[in-house]
């Protein structure tokens, strides 16, 4: 039985109460909801999270952040009913006209470069807002793909990114990690 998207939608959010996952997950995705999500959970330290980018597999993020001041943001208003009640629809390039500066905790932001952000002065605005409204030590966690088709540009040549800092990750021990051999996934943290 081949499924349609809008059933899998819908059993994924008739399961998830129910705690089973439905959805076939990719290495890049486990990491993150497996690892870097409970983490974040725990901490007290982040309590103004934004997600970048929201779709229908990720509907239930707003439940797993219910005890945190969780912020959604995404371009396009049919994704917006997988965001949290906090969400936003913009541009990540519009993010500084959202959140004062130093207000966010953490910016998690996976998937959206090469994905959406492609353009060279669009990818400088959007590190630059992230920047500008992270707070001091806040942390960024930045998911991308290396392939060339869904790679816009290199990695070290966004100069507003040179503002942060590389800072290891504590349940990984590292600031960077290949995640997924297959699209070539990298998670990078970095602190302000």
């Amino acid at each position: 039985m081949k499924w349609t998207k809008r059933a899998r939608i819908e059993l994924h959010r008739l399961l998830i109460p129910l705690g089973i996952d439905s959805r076939r997950l990719r290495n890049d995705r486990k990491l993150l909801e497996k690892t870097i999500f409970p983490y974040l959970l725990k901490e007290p330290r982040f309590q103004r999270i934004l997600f970048v980018g929201t779709a229908w597999y990720n509907l239930h993020y707003p439940t797993l952040f219910r005890n945190k001041e969780f912020y959604t943001l995404e371009i396009d208003p049919q994704q917006a009913t997988y965001g949290s009640n906090r969400h936003i629809i913009d541009s990540c390039v519009h993010l500084n006209k959202h959140f004062a500066p130093d207000f966010l905790d953490c910016v998690i932001f996976n998937g959206v470069f090469g994905f959406g952000l492609n353009d060279p002065s669009d990818i400088e605005a959007t590190f630059e807002g992230i920047y500008q409204t992270l707070r001091n030590r806040g942390l960024f966690i930045f998911g991308h793909n290396t392939l060339p088709e869904t790679s816009p540009c290199p990695i070290d040549s966004i100069e507003h990114l040179k503002r942060f800092r590389s800072v290891d990750f504590e349940p990984l021990g590292t600031s960077v990690l290949a995640s997924d051999p297959v699209n070539q996934h990298w998670f990078r943290f970095y602190e302000k």
